[in-house]
């Protein structure tokens, strides 16, 4: 005889070990599009970033040379 450990559901009772897997899943899922939004926003920051330092570099005066 086999003891498993029982998780409620919506439509009754599931095994745990499905029961996690299906929250891994899901856990999965939005650590994937989490990511791709923090790469797609840092992407932003950095070319924000060369924007500035290309203007910026721009309104700097040069010492003159003696």
């Amino acid at each position: 005889m086999q003891v498993q450990k029982l998780r409620v559901k919506a439509n009754g009772l599931v095994p745990a070990g499905a029961y996690f897997a299906v929250i891994a899943g899901k856990l999965e899922e939005i650590n994937a599009r989490e990511a791709a939004l923090r790469d797609e926003l840092d992407e932003e920051d950095r070319a924000l970033e060369r924007t500035y330092r290309k203007r910026s570099a721009a309104r700097v005066e040069e010492p003159a040379l003696v």
